[in-house]
């Protein structure tokens, strides 16, 4: 049962979210306290059940408001089998967007006119003439900067990663990832880690696309056949690695020396959800 119709770390969502984003946050909860009393069962009053949103959140919101960054960070990177070095945090964010990359608008304009579907041809066409691009901005969960590293999270709960987008029928949100990662690891001079956290559960059933796609894609080869335009030289100059880490256990990381009023109902909200 839900028993507040309060968001929880309300002052850090003020500081980090906008006032609507906050506002929908907030309306999650009220629906679902509402739908739980009256016994509602459908997916919209009951969004907050699953919504990852609220999910990252919650789980991110102890290394935001953390001290201790640099030792979280190495103890996620422990956990995603990478060496733990990191002696600094540049900076840590939710829901950050990304432009597509400026190469990758210019491969797409030509490789969009062997798409299986006509009137996507022609939508095509019609963007190139205004100079709309053809990639939309690619929405990163959650990152961490270090002075070596951009590590980008990828958080599902119980949905999948899509696998297009509107002009490219083979384009998969762990490559746009990739694909993004190595524009600002180029700029940097840093290298790009992509972490994938899920349920465990779900990770271990291989139902789902991400779970293959994490495993080819230790392999520079194969990721470069998901973003073709980009070489394996490129790849293997700015990926570090892209990984997968069970979402109980990032949870257990961020939340085992949190100290925080909300910290109770934190637990009980991921407990819920068989995450805690």
């Amino acid at each position: 049962m839900v028993k507040t119709t309060r968001l929880l770390f309300e002052d850090l969502a003020k500081k980090i979210f906008t006032s609507a984003r906050v506002q929908k946050l907030q309306s999650w909860i009220e629906n679902a306290y509402s739908a739980r009393t009256s016994k509602t069962l459908d997916a919209f009053a009951n969004q907050y059940d699953k919504a990852e949103e609220i999910i990252t959140f919650y789980t991110f919101a102890p290394l935001l408001l953390s001290l201790n960054k640099v030792g979280l960070t190495n103890r996620i990177l422990g956990l995603a089998g990478i060496s733990p070095y990191e002696e600094n945090v540049a900076g840590v964010g939710l829901e950050r967007q990304y432009p597509p990359p400026a190469g990758y608008l210019h491969w797409i304009r030509n490789e969009v006119k062997s798409h299986p579907l006509r009137y996507i041809r022609e939508k095509s066409a019609d963007y190139s003439r205004t100079n709309k691009p053809l990639e939309s901005r690619t929405h990163v969960d959650a990152f961490i900067e270090t002075d070596k590293l951009i590590i980008f999270f990828e958080i599902k709960y119980t949905s999948d990663i899509s696998y297009c987008t509107t002009f490219n029928p083979c384009r998969n949100q762990l490559a746009r990832l990739i694909d993004v990662g190595i524009d600002g690891a180029e700029y940097s001079g840093k290298e790009v880690l992509v972490l994938l956290s899920t349920p465990s559960r779900l990770y271990e059933s291989r139902s789902r696309l991400y779970y293959y796609k994490v495993q080819e894609y230790s392999d520079p080869l194969i990721i470069r056949n998901d973003i073709a335009w980009r070489t394996v030289t490129q790849i293997r100059d700015n990926v570090l690695a892209v990984k997968w880490v069970a979402l109980e256990q990032l949870i257990n990381v961020f939340y085992e020396d949190f100290r925080h009023p909300d910290k109770a109902e934190a637990l009980e909200f991921f407990k819920e959800r068989h995450l805690a």
